[in-house]
C-alpha cells in the first residue's frame, strides 16, 4: 500500500496547479489544495502502521536528530511568541511539510518495492507530459486555454486567495514569460531544474538516448530562460559550477573531448543571446526597478531579524503570513497589501527564516541542507547540481514555497537517502 500510494503521489504532483485550480474554481470542490498533506499523511499512517505491526522502531541518524531539533524549535518558538494553530499549520506547510515529506521517503523505503531509478523514472514520464502541455499551451494553444481551467485573466496580477494569472509579463518589455501549466515563471524555472537534474540521473548510462535527451534538455534551458527568472538563471549557473568543481578530475579523466564541444555550444548561445536581447537587456534581465524592490524588502527582513534575532513565530514572514495575518486589524499597515507584503516578505527563504525562527533555527536548517547535499553527490551528481540551483535561488526567493515542488525534490532526495547502499 505504501509503495502504490507513492508512486500515485508521484504521478500526480506535477499536475498539482492545473488540478487544484479546475477543481477549486470550475468545480468548487472545497479543500483541492490540501490533497497533498491527504497523501502524506496517508504515506505516515501506513509507514507507522508498518512499524508497529513489526514491533520495531526506526533506525535514527543524524539528519532525523537535526529536523526533528529544528522542527520542535519552530513549534516552541510559535508558541513562546503566543502563535498558535493557524502559524504552526500553514507555516508548517511552508516551512517544514518537505522535511517531513524527506522523513517520510527516507524512512519507507524499505517499503518501496522498486529501484531509485524506477522512482525517477516515474516522475519523469508524468513530468514530460506536464511539460510538453505546457509547451503546448505556450507555442500552440496560447495561454488564453487556462481561461477554461480557471486561471485568471488579470496578466501579471496575482491576488491572495485567487487564481494563478495565464501568464506574467516584465514591465517596459513587451514579453510573455513562460509558466506552461504552473503557477508562474519562477515556480516553472523551479519544477524544470529539479527535472532536468532528474533526467540526466535516469540516462546517464543510457548512451543509446544522449543525443535525443541533450536536444530536449536544450529546450528546457530555453524554456528556463523564458521564464526570466534571473533567481534560476544563476542558480543552474553556480549548479554547474560547483558540479565541475567537485569533479573535476572525473572531467579531466572521461570528458575533455565533450567539456570542448559544451564550451563551445554556451559561447554559441551567448552569442545569440546578446543579439537577440542587446537593446532590452536592461528591461529584461537587470530590471534596476525590480532589483531595488527585491533588495528593498530583504534589508527589512534583515532589520525585523536583528530586533528579534531569536526569531518570531512561524507565519510572521514569508507567504504564510497571509494565512496567518489579519491586515485589516494590522496596526502598522491596517490593509494596505503593498505595503504589507514589503513588510512580510523578505524575497528571500534564509532572511525569511532568520525573521520567523531566528539565528538557532537557521543553524540547524543550513545543517540539514548541508547533510543532504553532502549525502546526494556520490549518488547523483546531477540530482547535487539541481539541489545547489534551487538552493540558490533561494537566496533570492521563497521558491520552497512551492509546495509540490518542494515535496517531489525531497520525497526523492529522501528515497535516494534511504536507499543508498551501506547505510
Amino acid at each position: 500500500m505504501f509503495d502504490r500510494i507513492f508512486r500515485i503521489f508521484l504521478i500526480l504532483l506535477p499536475w498539482s496547479v492545473l488540478a487544484s485550480v479546475f477543481l477549486g474554481s470550475k468545480l468548487a470542490i472545497p479543500g483541492v489544495n490540501f490533497f497533498k498533506e491527504i497523501f502524506l499523511g496517508t504515506l505516515i499512517i501506513v509507514l507507522v502502521l508498518d512499524f508497529w505491526k513489526r514491533k520495531i522502531f526506526p533506525k535514527l541518524d543524524i539528519l532525523d536528530y537535526l529536523i526533528g531539533s529544528y522542527i520542535g524549535y519552530l513549534v516552541i518558538v510559535t508558541l513562546v511568541n503566543g502563535l498558535w494553530l493557524a502559524s504552526l499549520v500553514y507555516g508548517g506547510r511552508y516551512d517544514f511539510e518537505f522535511l517531513i515529506a524527506f522523513l517520510v521517503a527516507k524512512h519507507g523505503s524499505g517499503l518501496l518495492v522498486g529501484s531509485v531509478s524506477q522512482y525517477v523514472k516515474i516522475f519523469l514520464i508524468s513530468a514530460s507530459s506536464a511539460l510538453a502541455i505546457g509547451i503546448l499551451v505556450r507555442f500552440v494553444f496560447h495561454e488564453t486555454i487556462l481561461l477554461h481551467f480557471g486561471f485568471s485573466p488579470n496578466l501579471s496580477n496575482w491576488s491572495f486567495g485567487g487564481t494563478p494569472p495565464i501568464y506574467h509579463g516584465i514591465d517596459g518589455a513587451r514579453v510573455r514569460r513562460f509558466q506552461g501549466i504552473f503557477d508562474g515563471p519562477n515556480p516553472a524555472a523551479y519544477f524544470i531544474i529539479v527535472y532536468l537534474g532528474l533526467l540526466a540521473h535516469y540516462f546517464r548510462t543510457k548512451k543509446a538516448y544522449h543525443f535525443l535527451v541533450g536536444i530536449w534538455s536544450i529546450i528546457l534551458l530555453g524554456l528556463v530562460f523564458l521564464t526570466y527568472s534571473r533567481s534560476a538563471l544563476i542558480g543552474i549557473v553556480l549548479g554547474c559550477v560547483t558540479l565541475v568543481i567537485f569533479s573535476l578530475g572525473t572531467i579531466w579523466r572521461k570528458y575533455k573531448k565533450e567539456s570542448i564541444y559544451i564550451v563551445l555550444l554556451l559561447a554559441v548561445l551567448l552569442g545569440l543571446f546578446y543579439l537577440r536581447y542587446e537593446g532590452t537587456i536592461d528591461r529584461i534581465i537587470l530590471r534596476s526597478g525590480s532589483s531595488q524592490g527585491h533588495f528593498d524588502r530583504a534589508m527589512t527582513g534583515i532589520e525585523r531579524f536583528q530586533e528579534h534575532p531569536m526569531g518570531q513565530g512561524l507565519g510572521t514572514a514569508g507567504p504564510a503570513y497571509r494565512y496567518v495575518v489579519k491586515l485589516a486589524d494590522d496596526p502598522i499597515y491596517g490593509g494596505d497589501i503593498k505595503a504589507s507584503e514589503d513588510y512580510y516578505i523578505p524575497e528571500s527563504w534564509y532572511i525569511q527564516q532568520l525573521v520567523e525562527w531566528g539565528v538557532v533555527a537557521f543553524v540547524l536548517f543550513c545543517a540539514i541542507i548541508g547533510t543532504i547535499a553532502w549525502l546526494i553527490f556520490p549518488l547523483s551528481p546531477a540530482l547535487f547540481a539541481s539541489f545547489i540551483a534551487v538552493l540558490t535561488m533561494n537566496l533570492f526567493l521563497h521558491s520552497f514555497e512551492s509546495v509540490y515542488i518542494s515535496l517531489i525534490l525531497f520525497l526523492i532526495l529522501g528515497v535516494f537517502v534511504g536507499k543508498r547502499k551501506g547505510k
